[in-house]
């Protein structure tokens, strides 16, 4: 998840084959702190830990021995261009892409802040929503950790379905550029939510249609695909899959996945949909996953459906409510295919992410 940095090597054999090596540039005690590191976390807060990818052909590459490092120190700021860090033994910042953060365990500057991550992580969503809004009322905080927290407050009103909540909220972040591993967070349908579309709901997303913010034209777009503006929302996605940002470009193309027949997957979309996943920086893939698991079960595939739902519990437990969903699906789906044994695998193996939503 987003917060904790140990979520990237955990599980990944069982998925993918490989493990994870997470090389460690600041291990052990810090030893000899240095008065720049010390008045900046006076300044700013404790130290956090991040996990920064190197680039590499595709996202696949980035889970590899080498592509992974662990790193600790006072974030400074965090932009899409640039994370600016201070170490414990520097006498100036460090900078690193920021756009290749895919993992973070923060160090909070204000108490009201660690509590509400603290509710996120213990799965207490709407407490996350009320006490979040408070927190987010404190000034002098790094703004860095405010979009943090934005992005933990929208994927709780997505996990308990308050959608449109959600979409209010990730308006925050969607008013200025903000990295991928936050942008990721946008409450799009990946699975079967369009069957909580309300007539309320529907309006809202059709006007987000209009929206001079092209991820918030994503998100009505996503959402109108499934309802009676579908040939709206087909237009407004075939648009944004040019866009000139690759997040959003990305998106609006595996959105139109949902257009392909069940009966066109296995023959002639799967390798292309595949490939299209990979190629996402790791953080991004959580929904696409979701969204291919879903379309392989609709085309009466459930043992690759149940493949990628372990995908997504095992690679993505920092998105807790996905990888719940997912671990509940993969569950269903064996126990509909009469294989007692392979659910009964899936609950002990995957138990660790499934500590239950609290209302």
């Amino acid at each position: 998840m987003i917060h904790r940095a140990k979520f990237v090597n955990r599980r990944l054999g069982f998925v993918l084959g490989f493990a994870a090596c997470i090389v460690s540039f600041e291990q052990g005690v810090w030893s000899q702190e240095t008065e720049y590191y010390l008045q900046a976390v006076e300044r700013l807060g404790p130290a956090s830990k991040l996990v920064w990818s190197e680039p590499g052909d595709n996202s696949l590459d980035r889970w590899r021995s080498r592509s992974l490092i662990d790193v600790q120190g006072v974030v400074v700021s965090w932009e899409i261009d640039k994370l600016v860090l201070i170490k414990p033994d520097s006498k100036g910042p460090t900078n690193f892409p920021g756009d290749l953060v895919v993992g973070i365990e923060p160090n909070w500057k204000a108490e009201p802040y660690a509590q509400v991550h603290q509710l996120f992580v213990q799965r207490n969503f709407r407490q996350v929503l009320q006490k979040g809004q408070t927190a987010l009322g404190l000034s002098e905080i790094p703004k860095w950790q405010q979009r943090l927290l934005v992005s933990e407050m929208v994927d709780s009103a997505a996990a308990i379905e308050q959608f449109s909540v959600a979409a209010r909220i990730f308006k925050v972040l969607a008013e200025d550029p903000c990295p991928e591993l936050l942008m990721s967070r946008i409450p799009l349908p990946w699975s079967d939510e369009w069957n909580r579309l309300t007539p309320a709901w529907t309006q809202e997303v059709f006007e987000l249609m209009s929206s001079q913010t092209p991820s918030m034209r994503l998100l009505g777009a996503s959402w109108s695909l499934g309802g009676p503006h579908r040939l709206e929302a087909i237009e407004v996605l075939k648009s944004l899959a040019k866009s000139d940002t690759a997040w959003i470009a990305a998106y609006s193309t595996i959105q139109l996945w949902r257009l392909s027949l069940p009966e066109e997957i296995l023959s002639a979309r799967i390798e292309e949909w595949i490939a299209q996943r990979d190629e996402l920086p790791v953080p991004l893939q959580a929904g696409p996953t979701m969204l291919l698991a879903h379309r392989l079960e609709q085309a009466n595939q459930p043992k690759l459906a149940i493949a990628q739902w372990l995908r997504v519990a095992s690679m993505h437990q920092d998105r807790y409510h996905l990888a719940e969903q997912a671990m509940g699906k993969g569950i269903d789906a064996a126990r509909r295919l009469g294989d007692d044994q392979l659910a009964k695998n899936i609950a002990s193996r995957f138990s660790v992410v499934s500590g239950a939503a609290k209302p």
